[in-house]
This record gives structure tokens, C-alpha cells and sequence, in this order.
């Protein structure tokens, strides 16, 4: 078989649209829009429902930020954001069924009133990260998707 004029434009031709198919398919995952919100860290007792003091999305989901200063069987010692399902009421599911976390940026203050912030990226349902020593987390800039 010989290379000739025809076969190099039809290879040609397929590797033009290998690559219009591949950049069209890369577009669309990098296409998800992103949200944007605040939540206040909270410092919660056992037992104590977190619903109430949660944001509470449209879509069912809630998302609460949380200090752990010890360490329970839940969570470690350190800060984070968290979701969950809820529904229409305080009861729900353990997995959020529409949101997923992208980025929390952790705002610490000390008693001098200094701010230290601390970005930690991930991608499910919870983002957390280790406490600075003489500060408090108090808020989080929470970056997320729907689905």
C-alpha cells in the first residue's frame, strides 16, 4: 500500500476532528459554573442539630462550617465546611444529593483582631483543614457546584 495524496488528506481530515471533538468535550467539563457563598463557623455542643444555624439551599442541601477543637468521632481537631441533605424539614441524609464543594477559603482572627486566611481545595462533600495556633476560625468563603 502506498501513501499517497488522498490518504494524507483523509488522515489529516481525521485528525482534524479528533482534536474539534476533543476540545468540544474539554470545554463541557470545564463549562460548570461555580457558586459562591459565606457561611460563620460555629463551634457546635453534641447533640445539638446544626440545621438551624445551616445555609439552607433551594435544591434541599445544607451546608454548615464547624470548629472541632478536641476531636469527636465525627470529625478531627480542626475546622470545616460540611453538606448535607435535609429536605424540607431538619432531618435528611448524610450525602448532599445536589452540592458539591470546590474550594473554602478559612478565615482565622486572632485576639489582636489580626486575619489569617487559609484556601484548601477538594471536591465532595466536606473540606476541612487544621487550626493556627493562637487563632479562630470565625467565617469560610465557600466555593461549590450543583448537580
Amino acid at each position: 500500500m502506498s501513501f499517497n495524496k488522498k490518504h494524507l488528506i483523509i488522515f489529516l481530515i481525521l485528525i482534524g476532528a479528533l482534536i474539534i471533538v476533543c476540545a468540544a468535550s474539554a470545554h463541557d467539563v470545564s463549562a460548570v459554573k461555580t457558586h459562591k457563598t459565606t457561611v460563620k463557623i460555629y463551634n457546635f455542643k453534641p447533640g445539638v442539630l446544626w440545621a438551624p444555624k445551616a445555609k439552607i439551599f433551594k435544591n434541599g442541601d445544607a451546608m454548615a462550617g464547624y470548629v472541632e477543637y478536641s476531636g469527636n468521632m465525627q470529625f478531627d481537631r480542626g475546622t470545616g465546611v460540611t453538606t448535607w441533605y435535609v429536605g424540607t424539614g431538619y432531618n435528611g441524609d448524610i450525602d448532599p444529593h445536589h452540592t458539591k464543594l470546590v474550594k473554602v477559603k478559612f478565615f482565622f482572627k486572632n485576639k489582636k483582631g489580626k486575619i489569617k486566611t487559609k484556601t484548601v481545595k477538594g471536591k465532595g462533600a466536606h473540606i476541612s483543614t487544621k487550626l493556627i495556633n493562637g487563632y479562630a476560625p470565625y467565617k469560610a468563603t465557600v466555593w461549590y457546584t450543583n448537580y
